[in-house]
């Protein structure tokens, strides 16, 4: 049985997957396996996915079109590992990424899941990186009540999940368009498990500029639907979180809104969250004081 099991769900990525994979063959880490499914890809992804059959630990899966979802649960089904790592098509990885969540993970038997920083990697030369949307969070173990008010993951690509948190059937829930993982890791803290930060960047998240603020709107919308239809409500503490989480959100939709040019919508969105601005001016107050100095916690130079 390998350590990791790495899933890759693939659609039409042949322009990123080699990148990708290069990642994941120059880990410093070398027990796992490589499981790529390929939903339904019509381009020359499979060819380039053949460049890299001499690695006897790759195994490549097709099936027709059903989504990210899907193909994430396919791979599940499929995975032998101890740990389940994510990596989405065009992302990137540090070769220090499953070395350090090894480390991670095995000297804290509590964690179900953990998952590092990243950096933003836009396609554009004048702004090639640049830091996250929002701020780290401030401690390196988390409850479920923590990712009520945040996915602090920001792409499922800076997580590993311990194989035996979804033992029960946990999967990925296909009726959200992007919040289908962060629903995912509110389950697994819901069971009880803790969840563990990295305060390193090991992910290079790749942004597309044609879907800049776009993504922003539709990520927030989605998770806020996962806070109002995909969270297990048991009892008042629960429900009384959730109350909390839900206007925090709304000042993100409202955000969102702004950004992508529509005023009115975020003025219908503001005054259901006004509450919460003086917090969501703090943790942007917080992520321009950790992007100017720099932290060495937070180093990718290796990227």
């Amino acid at each position: 049985m390998p350590s990791f099991s790495i899933i890759i769900p693939v659609y039409n990525a042949g322009a990123y997957i080699e990148s990708s994979l290069a990642s994941v063959f120059a880990q410093t880490y070398c027990d796992f396996e490589v499981i790529i499914v390929d939903d339904g890809s019509t381009d020359d992804t499979v060819d380039r996915v053949n460049t890299f059959s001499h690695h006897a630990a790759l195994r490549y899966v097709y099936q027709a079109n059903a989504g990210p979802a899907a193909a994430r649960n396919t791979g599940l089904d499929l995975a032998r590992g101890q740990f389940i790592a994510f990596l989405d098509s065009d992302d990137l990885w540090h070769p220090r990424k499953l070395e350090a969540h090894w480390q991670r993970m095995q000297n804290a038997p509590s964690l179900g899941m953990s998952f590092d920083w990243f950096e933003v990697f836009y396609e554009r030369p004048e702004a090639n990186r640049l830091s996250p949307w929002f701020a780290p969070p401030s401690k390196v173990t988390l409850g479920w009540q923590d990712f009520l008010l945040r996915n602090w993951t920001g792409t499922s690509s800076t997580v590993v999940v311990r194989a035996e948190c979804l033992k029960g059937q946990l999967r990925f829930d296909a009726r959200f368009r992007t919040g289908e993982d962060y629903q995912l890791w509110i389950a697994i803290a819901q069971a009880g498990w803790e969840i563990g930060f990295i305060p390193e960047a090991l992910t290079l998240y790749r942004k597309r500029p044609s879907s800049l603020t776009v993504d922003y709107l539709q990520i927030a919308l989605d998770e806020l639907l996962v806070m109002e239809q995909g969270v297990q409500v048991t009892d008042e503490i629960t429900k009384a979180a959730i109350k909390v989480a839900t206007t925090r959100r709304q000042v993100d939709v409202a955000w969102a809104y702004f950004r992508s040019g529509q005023k009115r919508m975020a003025y219908q969105s503001l005054k259901h969250s006004y509450q919460a601005i003086p917090q969501f001016v703090a943790e942007r107050l917080r992520r321009k004081w950790l992007h100017r100095s720099s932290s060495p916690q937070l180093s990718s130079e290796a990227l």
